[in-house]
């Protein structure tokens, strides 16, 4: 029986439901979506959205409102002698006023990373060392380079990106990072974020979204113990002659939005994992889509670092509350022997459904040569870590102590 209320007609009784709500024939309901879904309908939206952003910049600049221009430069990567770096050019944010009421001030932070103003059409130029190369920003103030680096020594190198600036302004400038691994290095890390090293809750609902809206980036928590382990990960076993061999290179992956760049770029320094570059999403409507896939998004991800260093292993570590086993298994079959470890961090407790399915799944993926693996905490990873001489016995120490046993 349905549970709305009914309503009597001359013709009978009927659900409220059925009659305000009818149903779509199956088919109907398919094609709608697939419409809602298609390239031709993102390209639409998108071009609609890039309009009003045009239209609210013009509007600010005429009204005198504009605040100027920001250019945010975020850590790129060098493969085969080119440079992968995005940057984007917004508005510049207006920071909150003095609030009596608790967390407010943070909230109005935090919400106005996503409602930045977008600068669209801005012509950009990015400067790694001797080499340039010019970009125009997209709809979403995002430019994205691929600047020919040859000859760049490995280690870190200093970008630098200038935007034309609107009006009257000045050009503005920005400036960021790019890494070149060491391709002598024994493996290159790809972490996950949310709930693998920074706690988030991703699992807990509404206790997720006030983390995430209401705290500072010095109140955030890291993941007992994570640090300890990436930091040894980082450091390595000397070898027969005593001498280290190159760090590895971190990369970090996650659902969250490009907004929120600033505020975990932070957190890694302030936590004290290794820097890297890091692989986030933009939430909006696109030419080609109207909705992103957060698995899909973490899965091209991680296929596309595998691509830019064929020569190279990997570590990959995530958590069991999303999809990360699956991505790193899918890793694993298509790129034969190239996961040299895959840690899957768990979250909840050993007798939750999914966590003694995933960990009997793991088993049994060992047995087919696949190295993944459940670990109930960080000291349990690093000692796993340390049996395939990926780190030192400090690290397991150190691990133990972050975790307070």
């Amino acid at each position: 029986m349905c549970g709305m209320n009914r309503v009597s007609t001359d013709r009978g009784t009927f659900c409220c439901h059925a009659v305000l709500m009818p149903r779509l024939p199956r088919r109907i309901a398919s094609d709608l979506n697939a419409r809602l879904r298609s390239p031709e309908t993102a390209a639409v939206v998108a071009g609609l959205e890039s309009k009003l952003t045009e239209r609210r910049r013009d509007y600010k600049l005429q009204s005198g409102a504009f605040r100027g221009v920001r250019v945010v430069v975020y850590r790129g990567f060098a493969a085969d002698d080119v440079a992968k770096v995005r940057v984007r050019v917004i508005e510049t944010p207006e920071l909150p006023g003095d609030s009596r009421i608790p967390y407010w001030e943070v909230a109005q932070s935090n919400l106005r990373r996503h409602a930045a103003l977008s600068i669209v059409g801005a012509e950009v130029e990015l400067r790694v060392g001797r080499h340039r190369a010019t970009e125009v920003t997209d709809s979403h103030g995002f430019a994205n380079f691929s600047l020919p680096v040859p000859k760049l020594k490995v280690g870190w190198h200093a970008a630098e990106a200038v935007a034309a600036g609107i009006g009257d302004d000045e050009p503005a400038v920005g400036s960021g990072w790019v890494v070149k691994p060491s391709l002598a290095a024994p493996f290159l890390v790809i972490s996950d974020i949310d709930d693998t090293i920074l706690l988030t809750g991703l699992t807990e609902g509404l206790a997720m979204v006030a983390r995430t809206l209401l705290r500072e980036v010095e109140q955030r928590n890291a993941i007992p113990g994570m640090s300890a382990l990436y930091r040894g990960l980082a450091r390595g076993v000397a070898g027969r002659s005593g001498k280290l061999r190159p760090e590895p290179a971190f990369f970090y992956v996650s659902t969250g939005s490009w907004s929120f760049y600033s505020m975990l770029e932070q957190f890694i320094e302030l936590r004290a994992f290794p820097p890297g570059p890091m692989f986030l999403t933009d939430w909006g409507p696109t030419e080609r889509y109207l909705r992103r896939s957060g698995a899909e998004h973490k899965r091209a991800a991680v296929r596309r670092l595998f691509d830019a260093y064929p020569g190279m292993r990997f570590v990959l570590i995530g958590d069991s509350g999303q999809r990360d086993p699956l991505i790193y298994e899918e890793m694993a079959r298509e790129f034969p022997d190239r996961v040299l470890l895959a840690i899957i961090r768990q979250v909840g407790s050993d007798e939750e459904e999914r966590n003694a399915l995933l960990r009997e799944h793991a088993e049994a993926l060992q047995g087919e040569g696949i190295p993944l693996h459940l670990v109930a905490d960080p000291s349990e990873a690093a000692e796993l870590a340390h049996s395939l001489l990926l780190c030192d016995g400090d690290t397991v120490a150190e691990a133990r102590d972050e975790l307070g046993d």
